[in-house]
């Protein structure tokens, strides 16, 4: 945003740049500046309405892109840093770093300043968000860049290749999300996707989501003979499948849609791209962060502190209107008692269910629990099925067996930083960040801890 206008949510500043491109676009007597400045300059926001009802196939338009941004809502961002969990009391730190992403190593010693040794530890970062140059998208000008090889497969191996140095940084848990665009050449698609996963399989990382990025605003295309493409593919990849941090849970309570919501994410471009060509966007860093970087890790022993889970009595998903109404006849009726809804809980919707487990557990009989349960259903109806599924919650974060444990937030790292989303959208988080570029130029360094702040 321009320094001179005031601080608004990122939500209402996303729409009041769709309003002032749509009519900056066809008079450039309204700016930004004017719209922002209405409350104080009532005539600017008498042009505005005025232009609005001269031109009806820009208001329809306008209303259009309206509507498909805001039809997919995602939580402030207070919301999401408080959704995130334990951090150590320390504030997160940031460091871009000019360097080239397939030969970066760490520093030997102090006094290592050789090319793209880097001041970042071996196993120190928790998680890789990254989008590699497209091939043959753009050119930087730099000597040996990825994305400008002469065919398909060698930009390829240059990206696994990148990625056996990234290893070295990432520790035991971690997990790299890499967004692979596709390109066209000799009008067909080079299938680049599908080519990088086969690639990675071979190289002994495991895939464990291809994440469709679906985008309503994407990039205009002239073509007359093919749909313009409105996706992105994004790999989460793991070194061991069996041990990486994931919290499925935090990310379902923020982003909604179930318990687990799909591996289908429609975000659309940031809007505040600054001179950068391609940017992703910033919801797009907070999704991978919230599902795959802990708060906290040990750095003793590189463990991450993750969620102690329970699952609750009367926690309900009370969007939905059965569970509100169960949860009202349960109120309303005081001779049910948390003994029934565990009772209902153990004998489950098909009155077989797990009676034994609970007499084993709690020391009531089996004759008890179907006492209980059937008092229960007798109040509750049919109701009493929304108590067989309730809600998991946190009741607090593990600890870690070292003596004397070292916290440390949770890393996220970018080696192709560009205008430097990845490390904004981890500070705003609450997580430390870090890049690399062979062109740094681009970075813009308010994005940073100063978003934090």
């Amino acid at each position: 945003m321009n320094e001179d206008l005031p601080d608004v949510d990122e939500e209402v500043e996303g729409a009041i740049r769709i309003i002032a491109e749509h009519i900056k676009d066809d008079s450039n007597s309204v700016s930004l500046a004017d719209f922002m400045d209405r409350a104080e300059n009532p005539e600017a926001s008498d042009d505005l309405y005025n232009y609005v009802l001269r031109h009806p196939e820009t208001a329809i338009s306008l209303v259009n892109e309206l509507e498909e941004y805001f039809d997919h809502p995602t939580p402030d961002l207070d919301t999401l840093r408080n959704g995130q969990g334990e951090f150590p009391d320390h504030d997160p730190w940031w460091e871009i770093s000019e360097a080239n992403a397939a030969k970066i190593r760490p520093k030997e010693g102090p006094d290592d300043n050789g090319d793209n040794a880097i001041d970042l530890e071996e196993s120190s970062v928790d998680l890789i968000v990254t989008s590699p140059p497209y091939w043959q998208k753009r050119d930087y000008g730099i000597e040996e860049q990825l994305g400008q090889e002469s065919d398909v497969q060698a930009y390829i191996d240059n990206i696994i290749e990148a990625m056996d140095h990234w290893k070295t940084f990432l520790r035991p848990t971690g997990s790299v999300f890499i967004n692979i665009g596709d390109s066209y050449h000799n009008k067909s698609l080079q299938g680049i996707p599908g080519r990088f996963a086969s690639a990675a399989l071979e190289n002994n990382w495991s895939i464990r989501n291809e994440i469709r990025w679906a985008k309503d605003n994407g990039i205009p295309s002239s073509a007359q003979d093919r749909l313009v493409p409105r996706h992105e593919v994004i790999y989460h990849l793991v070194l061991d499948k069996d041990n990486y941090f994931y919290d499925l849970h935090g990310y379902s309570e923020l982003y909604g849609n179930g318990s687990n919501p799909g591996d289908v994410w429609r975000i659309s471009h940031d809007r505040n791209t600054g001179d950068h060509l391609a940017p992703y966007p910033r919801d797009l860093v907070r999704r991978a962060i919230t599902l795959a970087c802990p708060p906290s890790v040990c750095s003793k022993c590189n463990k991450p502190r993750e969620r102690i889970m329970k699952r609750g009595l009367t926690d309900l998903n009370t969007d939905r209107q059965q569970a509100r109404r169960a949860l009202e006849i349960y109120e309303e009726h005081d001779e049910l008692t948390e003994d029934h809804i565990r009772a209902i809980q153990a004998v489950g919707i098909s009155d077989a269910g797990k009676a034994e487990e609970f007499q084993v557990g709690a020391g009531e009989n089996d004759d008890d629990v179907q006492r209980l349960a059937k008092e229960a259903k007798d109040v509750l109806g049919g109701y009493f099925r929304e108590f067989t599924f309730p809600e998991w919650t946190t009741i607090g974060w593990a600890k870690c067996e070292c003596d004397e444990p070292e916290w440390v937030r949770g890393t996220v790292f970018d080696p192709f930083a560009g205008s430097g989303t990845t490390i904004q959208a981890a500070n705003s988080l609450g997580y430390n960040g870090y890049g690399t570029d062979v062109d740094t130029s681009n970075f813009q360094q308010d994005q940073s801890l100063s978003t934090y702040k």
